[in-house]
């Protein structure tokens, strides 16, 4: 038997450029599936965070009188479960809430990833009314407060848990403004669309305010929290559609 039988017969270049490009076909079609389905992990996983800080908000009413926190109460005190320094500090609503979660992570959108102030997440501090216009201390906002010195809630003080009148439509807290301002992880400020959440399948950061951008891609949306419990992925073009699901109460003064 000759020993031309046994010779193994070795690639061509031409056949390797073949495997190679097919390769590369599969990787590119591949590649964007896998992103999608780790996003979607991601935004699972923040909307069980969200979950968990709205057992932590029912927790905290029904301990206080039936009385929702401000974004910023107005004092400071020692929060070693928050900073755990030592030092006094602004009693911000996520430092507050943590000690019935027994986590800071839950704070943090896992695709955000932690920004400034908290976390990532922002309280609905003035639904879609302007915090900080002119006499804000004495015209009622639409938001579960900011601070005692800017009410920004339509009772002009605490607000109360039966004053939720649609609870199941009134967003207390979201996802951060993927594309800027400098209330990130501590405010949830929707009175302008630039400042939509869109970082779930859309636009991810910058997160200050000099880098703020006019929101481009609307295929992007977030995860908030409802005053009922519940959590819902809105996607911008439906929020910017509807902006009254930033609003706390229907039927506020004028």
């Amino acid at each position: 038997m000759s020993n031309s039988t046994f010779q193994r017969r070795a690639f061509t270049l031409i056949e390797l450029l073949v495997v190679i490009a097919i390769i590369a076909i599969l990787a590119s079609i591949l590649f964007p599936v896998f992103a999608r389905a780790r996003e979607q992990a991601r935004k699972a996983a923040c909307q069980s965070n969200l979950k968990q800080i709205g057992l932590a908000i029912a927790m905290y009413v029904q301990d206080y009188d039936e009385t929702y926190p401000l974004g910023s109460m107005g004092y400071s005190s020692v929060q070693p479960d928050w900073y755990d320094d030592g030092n006094a500090h602004t009693a911000y609503w996520y430092s507050i809430f943590q000690p019935y979660v027994k986590s800071r992570q839950v704070f943090v959108c896992p695709t955000a990833g932690k920004i400034d102030y908290s976390g990532s997440y922002g309280w609905n501090i003035c639904g879609t009314r302007y915090a900080g216009q002119a006499n804000d201390a004495t015209v009622p906002g639409n938001g579960f407060g900011w601070s005692p010195n800017h009410w920004e809630t339509p009772t002009l003080s605490y607000l109360k848990l039966p004053s939720v009148e649609e609870p199941a439509s009134t967003i207390i807290i979201g996802d951060p403004s993927s594309n800027g301002y400098n209330g990130n992880g501590l405010f949830l400020y929707p009175n302008s669309y630039n400042r939509i959440p869109v970082l779930h399948g859309g636009q991810i950061g910058p997160f200050n305010e000099s880098a703020e951008i006019s929101i481009t891609d609307h295929t992007g949306g977030g995860n908030y929290l409802f005053a009922d419990g519940h959590v819902k992925y809105l996607q911008a073009s439906h929020v910017q559609a509807n902006r009254g699901l930033f609003d706390v109460v229907k039927h506020w003064p004028p």
